[in-house]
């Protein structure tokens, strides 16, 4: 997310460098990454809470699942981040369920921001992570995995955006994917914010849906509220999101 406080975001053209900017860059709600790095000097941290159900009834079990992430800015264009997950998921047993608990993912990468938006050439930026095996032994990866996103992301109006990613996962568990995700955002007003959006596997084709919002308390603090249902058929599957995000920065500190 992405992502898009879209009336916020200022497009230059491809032969000036990336400025600093006024408001917070963040990474949510949402599924997609954005195509903009948090500029040089920029210390931000981005975390939220995930409670995802599958199933109904006595089946339905819960993974709550709570996500940080830690972006740095080296120059203007280019960032370092590190992720780290935990989670508490139910998992179905002969009698009844049970609950792991412990570090679920554990990521270090960067995302380098090649041009912004010039007439209908989009913002453009890749985002490479590499996923580590310092998880918990109930999430533990095979072996370390990596990811590799391009982002696109296109201004139509002082109101409205569209951010695209194409990404390739290898797990670090013998299979690899390849996903995307569709936005389209809103900007409300001068604080407020939404998206809707399309995701999934274009591997095994599976489609998911959510949306939200996010508000700005003020110009380096994002509070967000998302939700999303799994289209892909199988059991019942949603889920809600809460976040948070903050920045510190040279220009002016957190505020």
């Amino acid at each position: 997310m992405k992502r898009l406080t879209l009336s916020l975001f200022i497009f230059l053209p491809f032969a000036l460098l990336a400025q600093y900017r006024p408001t917070i860059v963040s990474g949510r709600p949402g599924q997609s990454f954005g195509a903009l790095t948090v500029g040089r000097g920029v210390y931000q941290l981005q975390t939220g809470l995930n409670f995802q159900y599958v199933g109904s009834g006595r089946d339905k079990l819960l993974t709550t699942t709570e996500t940080t992430d830690l972006r740095i800015g080296i120059r203007e264009r280019f960032e370092l981040s590190a992720l780290i997950a935990g989670a508490a998921a139910e998992q179905p047993t002969l009698n009844g369920s049970r609950y792991d608990r412990g570090i679920s993912d554990t990521q270090i990468g960067g995302r380098y921001l090649f041009f912004e938006q010039g007439g209908w050439r989009p913002t453009l930026s890749v985002r490479s992570h590499l996923l580590l095996t310092l998880q918990d032994e109930n999430f533990q990866r095979d072996k370390p995995g990596a990811i590799v996103t391009v982002i696109a992301e296109w201004s139509l109006t002082e109101a409205l955006a569209i951010t695209t990613n194409l990404g390739r996962t290898w797990t670090g568990d013998d299979s690899q994917s390849t996903d995307y995700v569709l936005t389209l955002g809103q900007s409300l007003s001068d604080r407020w914010s939404s998206f809707v959006e399309v995701y999934g596997s274009l591997s095994d084709f599976t489609t998911n849906y959510d949306g939200g919002f996010a508000f700005l308390p003020n110009d380096n603090v994002q509070l967000d509220v998302s939700a999303g249902i799994d289209g892909a058929g199988g059991p019942e599957a949603y889920f809600v999101d809460f976040g948070i995000s903050f920045r510190i920065d040279d220009h002016g500190g957190l505020q």
